[in-house]
């Protein structure tokens, strides 16, 4: 059950962790009334929640047939990672010289536990610290319109990195990755630190699209 005041919202965070976790599962109808009865909530903000969902572009509603959770082409998940790493790698240069030693330090223990949840598998909280990380970099640039669109990519790029990171990266690889953001932005090199993130996440988007590719479906 769920609380009351936030419905639709919780509604919304349900669906997303549910697609994270794999439970639900490319081109998989979303049903109303399955949701209605494990949530216990009208259908009302079901409805709320999923065209929030269509917005986001993590589900895809079929006229007449109902809403379907999305699949990502090769080339999808490509400009997703692409515009993710233009936008926050430009954002982060914009702001680098607001760390200082305390910030970096908290930046450098995300990355060595970032290879510990990896470590044990466990996907959702890595992708839940790698989030909290990101949003770290650039919130403090005050571009509300691109903060707001970096967020609706980063969760379109979490739904395919929560899928293919084993066959990705080692855990160890995973810390060196974003220890080599910290260390760009500890240099204040602006021209550094938006070639770091960006090539960071072109390198994850290519890998996820050929993976992709490969399965051919």
């Amino acid at each position: 059950m769920i609380q009351k005041a936030t419905y639709k919202d919780q509604v919304v965070e349900f669906i997303y962790k549910e697609i994270l976790k794999g439970n639900l599962k490319p081109k998989e109808q979303i049903k109303e009334s399955n949701l209605s009865e494990t949530l216990g909530v009208s259908r009302a903000p079901i409805r709320e929640a999923l065209r929030e969902l269509i917005s986001m572009g993590l589900v895809e509603y079929v006229p007449r047939v109902g809403n379907f959770v999305i699949d990502l082409t090769p080339k999808d998940i490509l400009n997703t990672y692409t515009t993710r790493g233009v936008l926050e790698g430009y954002a982060a240069s914009c702001v680098s010289k607001l760390f200082g030693k305390n910030e970096l330090e908290k930046l450098y223990g995300m990355c060595e536990k970032m290879r510990h949840l990896a470590e044990g598998g466990e996907n959702v909280k890595l992708i839940d610290l790698g989030d909290e990380f990101h949003n770290a970099i650039f919130a403090g640039y005050d571009n509300t319109q691109l903060v707001k669109f970096t967020d609706t990519l980063s969760i379109k790029s979490h739904l395919m990195f929560s899928k293919y990171w084993p066959k990705l990266y080692l855990p160890n690889q995973i810390e060196q990755r974003h220890k080599k953001i910290v260390d760009a932005i500890e240099s204040k090199d602006r021209q550094k630190i938006e070639k770091t993130i960006r090539n960071h996440y072109i390198e994850t988007g290519e890998k996820i699209a050929k993976l992709k590719e490969e399965e051919g479906v």
